[in-house]
């Protein structure tokens, strides 16, 4: 199964024609710096923080249509609403490997 669809990405392009590499290259810059905060909260159990980017995370990547990492955000944000720690380095680890992948599909339409 394909981290991103694609026929959403296909139809956002024609959509914002120039203006898709732009998007593109926001959501990997936001992405990632959401992933940093993400990893840190984690790390200090800053369960306020975790749904805060988790959401964040969540909803950009519905507006491109990732939406197998959505919804691993979407469980990471009830884990950091409903402060539950235990799983949380797991389910963060799939968010992380998730935006890898999707960070690669990506890339391919930056070229």
């Amino acid at each position: 199964m394909s981290s991103v669809d694609h026929d959403m990405l296909n139809s956002l392009k024609e959509l914002l024609d120039e203006k898709f590499s732009q998007l593109i290259q926001t959501y990997l810059e936001d992405g990632s710096r959401r992933m940093e905060l993400l990893k840190e909260a984690v790390a200090d159990s800053n369960f306020e923080g975790i749904r805060q980017e988790a959401h964040g995370l969540k909803g950009s990547s519905r507006n491109i249509g990732a939406n197998p990492i959505a919804e691993l955000c979407a469980q990471l944000e009830i884990m950091g609403r409903d402060k539950l720690g235990e799983g949380i380095e797991q389910q963060f680890a799939s968010v992380e490997q998730e935006f890898a992948a999707v960070s690669s599909e990506l890339e391919k339409y930056l070229n």
